[in-house]
């Protein structure tokens, strides 16, 4: 038996890229999609973030429903740093749904997913919110060792990323890159080959890593280039729409074929880096120590763990230095920015590379300053300010700023950060500041609100390009194309504009009030584990 609806994601791919190298042939088989089926840019959620996006993918609910904003985030009322998986998730998934209605379901490296859900007749293989590829990470038991066994290789990041990054080895991340992709569309065969369903589902996330760190300024070249002067980020969607022309080898023709993505990419103009400098300028946060003198500190903590990291683990732990003085070096580079606020004059904050700004809010904060009745107002204050910020050129910084209330909707709003701040692309802001350099290395790209959706099968026009559609859209719609009745209090839609107008006639909407569901606990995560979560999203740029 072979699959029935085919959903693969490429994480971040925007049709900026997709469409004028589909239309050069360069990806061949995305070019077919899109002429056969049907396309449309995916407008993300509010964050433009994948843990939340792909959530709601998953659910059809928006992130003020279903709870999931970012990976990891400081905790309003302790300052601590948290991480989130898929289990911190409320509502149903797509494969409780499809499990509803007897069918089967596959899921293979999909974000936000960890841990691996018990589907009947399925299967699941956590994404990257999974600390390590555990026993949790998969779903039902004896995957784990089956899977490993024959791709030993098999990761969600290339091991070792950070490192070559921090080390300006970029050829050899694009290569490790390139060599995942090729084990992980092996691994999606396998279970394709040897454990049929109905509903198949995997995830790329080199598209996404390529897009913050190959894109480039000149409007002549989207990607870094490579030692043979080929465009980097080419060369990944190349090799992904190769996995894309494999994995549909194993679908009938008559299967449904989904190609999306979460969110967009575009040129980084660099403001998100200096966001906290901008609040400090105009008074709203004040800090502790010189730029220069915080640079400073996280240089030398990463030259003293570059000197102890190639030494034997067992020589460090003789000196009684290694492997201790490596994680206080370590720690203190992470709480460095938060520890430099002096909280008792600052109103609100951020962290250098983020489009969101939290108030210092009195009886949440530990050490708030803005009481309640003053949030609105301090809110609208630095709204205004931030639509006044100009680059040298005396261009608009900022397109808009919307409060967390205009954008999400549900009991989980108060998790979102207070304050969203969309940047205008054509603002350039150079080069971060002294303590992002000091870092190693900086995004070029970054998110944008419009993924892709470019979609084929029986009932879908052929040819055609939509309007709009969002995220949410993805479930009720695969559900009613399935001949199932799409779930009644979701916020997305069925898009009725994919279908064939013979289709409509025969297939009117059905409902059912079906999205209740997902995780009714969730198990904590251990120190250890998120440390490794954390070195995992540390060496991918997030943190």
């Amino acid at each position: 038996m072979k699959p029935k609806i085919a959903v693969i994601g490429l994480d971040a791919a925007t049709m900026d890229l997709v469409e004028p190298w589909s239309a050069s042939g360069d990806l061949p088989t995305l070019g077919a999609l899109m002429r056969s089926g049907v396309s449309a840019r995916l407008a993300s959620t509010p964050n433009m973030h994948s843990a939340s996006a792909w959530t709601s993918i998953l659910t059809g609910l928006n992130p003020g429903r279903h709870g999931l904003f970012v990976f990891s985030d400081r905790d309003f009322e302790t300052s601590r740093q948290m991480f989130f998986k898929g289990s911190d998730r409320r509502g149903a998934a797509i494969g409780e749904h499809l499990a509803r209605h007897g069918l089967t379901a596959g899921f293979l490296n999909v974000p936000m997913t960890y841990q691996a859900e018990d589907l009947p007749g399925g299967y699941m293989v956590s994404g990257l919110d999974a600390p390590a590829l555990d026993e949790r990470a998969f779903s039902p038991g004896g995957l784990r060792q089956d899977l490993l066994t024959r791709f030993p290789e098999y990761n969600f990041t290339p091991p070792g990323l950070g490192d070559l990054m921090s080390a300006g080895k970029t050829d050899e991340a694009v290569g490790a890159w390139l060599r995942l992709i090729e084990t992980q569309t092996a691994a999606a065969e396998y279970l394709l080959t040897t454990r049929p369903v109905t509903f198949f589902m995997t995830v790329y996330t080199a598209s996404d890593w390529g897009g913050h760190n190959l894109w480039s300024h000149d409007p002549a070249v989207h990607g870094g280039k490579r030692k043979g002067g080929e465009d980097g980020l080419l060369t990944i969607y190349r090799a992904l729409d190769a996995a894309i022309a494999r994995l549909l080898q194993h679908f009938d023709e008559g299967a449904q074929v989904y190609i999306i993505s979460d969110h967009g990419m575009g040129p980084h103009s660099g403001a998100a880096y200096h966001l906290p400098n901008w609040l400090e300028r105009n008074g709203y946060l004040a800090r502790r120590g010189t730029s220069h003198a915080r640079a400073s500190f996280i240089s030398s903590g990463k030259r003293v763990a570059k000197e102890l990291l190639p030494v034997s683990v067992k020589a460090a732990i003789k000196t009684g230095l290694g492997a201790k003085r490596l994680k206080r070096l370590q720690s203190a580079e992470k709480d460095l920015f938060y520890s430099s606020i002096d909280w008792a004059r600052s109103k609100a904050y951020t962290e250098p590379g983020r489009h969101v700004i939290n108030i210092n809010l009195l009886g949440r904060n530990p050490s708030g300053t803005v009481p309640a009745t003053e949030y609105d107002q301090i809110r609208d204050a630095i709204a205004e300010d931030l639509i006044q910020w100009k680059d040298d050129r005396g261009v608009a910084v900022v397109k808009g700023v919307a409060r967390r209330e205009e954008q999400y909707q549900g009991p989980f709003v108060e998790r979102a950060s207070d304050m969203y701040v969309y940047w205008n692309p054509e603002a350039e802001l150079g080069e971060p500041p002294e303590e992002v350099q000091a870092r190693g290395f900086w995004w070029s790209g970054d998110h944008r609100p419009d993924g892709i959706l470019i979609c084929k099968g029986p009932g879908i026009r052929s040819g055609e390009a939509l309007e709009s559609a969002t995220v949410h859209d993805l479930l009720p719609t695969v559900m009613h194309l399935a001949g199932l009745p799409a779930p009644s209090d979701v916020d997305g839609r069925v898009l009725q504009d994919v279908c064939t107008q013979e289709h409509r006639e025969r297939n009117p909407i059905a409902l059912a009030g079906e999205a209740a569901g997902g995780f009714s606990t969730a198990s904590a995560l251990t120190k250890e584990e998120e440390e490794l979560i954390e070195k995992k999203l540390r060496g991918l740029g997030y943190l």
